[in-house]
Parts: C-alpha cells; sequence; structure tokens
C-alpha cells in the first residue's frame, strides 16, 4: 500500500513537472552561461565565477532546468562541481543579463536600482468550448518577485507584500500607495530609462 501511495505521489510530481515545462516559452542555453554570483556581495561587486574555461572537450555548465534539479553542474576538463541553485545568488549570460534561481526557475534580474525585481514571462494554456469543441490557446503571462536589505528572501511583487516588506518609511509608504493602486500597475516600467516605476517612485523620495 505504502508503495502504490509512493508511486502516485512520484508521478503526480512528474506530470506537474511536465506541466510546468510545457508553458515555458523557452529554456536558457547552458552554452550562453558565462558564470555564477556566488554570494550578494560577488554580484554587488561583479566578481564572476567561471567554474570553467571552456577550453576543453567536454567542458560546459549544465542549467539542468529539466524536471527542476537542485543542482547546476560544472565540467572542467571531465571534472564535475557541483553549485546548489538555492545557494548562489545569480547566473551571468553572454548578452549581458542575469538570472537568479526562484523555485529553481531562472527569473531574469529585470531592476536592481532600489528593490531588486525579477520577472519570469512564459505562457499558460488556455482551454475553449465552442460549437462542441474544445479548443486550446496559448497565452502570455508574466510572474515578478521582489527582494530587498540582504535579499535572501524573495517575494511575489504586490501591494500587500510591499505593505508588509518593504514600505517602513510614512513618506515611501504614501508616494508609493498614492501612485500604485493595483498590482498590475507595479510591473509598469519606464520606457525612456529601463526601471520599474515602482523603483523610480521610492528613489524619488530618498
Amino acid at each position: 500500500m505504502k508503495t502504490h501511495i509512493k508511486l502516485l505521489a512520484l508521478a503526480a510530481l512528474l506530470l506537474a513537472n511536465l506541466q510546468i515545462f510545457a508553458q515555458r516559452e523557452k529554456l536558457l542555453n547552458n552554452d550562453d552561461v558565462e558564470g555564477l554570483y556566488l554570494t550578494l556581495s560577488d554580484f554587488k561587486q561583479d566578481k564572476l565565477t567561471r567554474p570553467t574555461d571552456k577550453q576543453h572537450e567536454g567542458d560546459k555548465i549544465k542549467l539542468k532546468q529539466f524536471f527542476i534539479s537542485l543542482e547546476i553542474v560544472s565540467i572542467e576538463q571531465q571534472s564535475e562541481t557541483r553549485f546548489n541553485k538555492d545557494s548562489i545568488f545569480a547566473i551571468l549570460l553572454s548578452n549581458g543579463e542575469n538570472y537568479r534561481f526562484i523555485n529553481r526557475t531562472p527569473y531574469l534580474v529585470a531592476d536592481t536600482s532600489y528593490l531588486y525585481i525579477y520577472s519570469f514571462k512564459t505562457t499558460k494554456t488556455v482551454y475553449k468550448t465552442s460549437g462542441g469543441h474544445r479548443r486550446s490557446t496559448e497565452v502570455p503571462i508574466s510572474y515578478y518577485y521582489f527582494s530587498l536589505d540582504s535579499h535572501k528572501t524573495v517575494y511575489m511583487l504586490t501591494l500587500e507584500n510591499l505593505r508588509k516588506f518593504a514600505l517602513k518609511q510614512n513618506d515611501v509608504h504614501l508616494a508609493v500607495c498614492n501612485k500604485f493602486t493595483t498590482d498590475e500597475m507595479l510591473t509598469k516600467i519606464n520606457s525612456q530609462t529601463g526601471r520599474f516605476e515602482l523603483n523610480e517612485t521610492m528613489l524619488s523620495v530618498k
């Protein structure tokens, strides 16, 4: 009986992971990884760790995104080094973008001018029934998180979480709550600066 329950639980986990990856637009390319920022301090100082020089046959960094693996594996001259995704701060890609793993999923580090704001763009399948036929449509969807101070804890970007964790100063609280009245408004980006309007508002009060 216990074995049967374990098999059912494993099947449910595999199905959930497959559904997640069915929704994802694309995975990050292992070949695009330049290196790792092991800590927040390394990230702030732009101190990049390159666990492999990619100069030998088989040298690579494997993000192991399928089934949402716990680890990143680096191979240098056939020797493996493993990094726990929850223990490193971010990875750098060759295009200059930084990604941080949140719930083992790589989120773009979108803005660090005040709060650190992270974004993840994907798609979800929506089913509609029309004329007796069930049709599926892929709909784009984005998720946003933020962190502050030590940046160890990451929160979903909502007004409720901002009020709880980020808006400690009264003037900052008033400026944000007066300008942003819905969660959707928090994700607006200033097209001229490329920064989130939320961060610009918080910076304007300091």
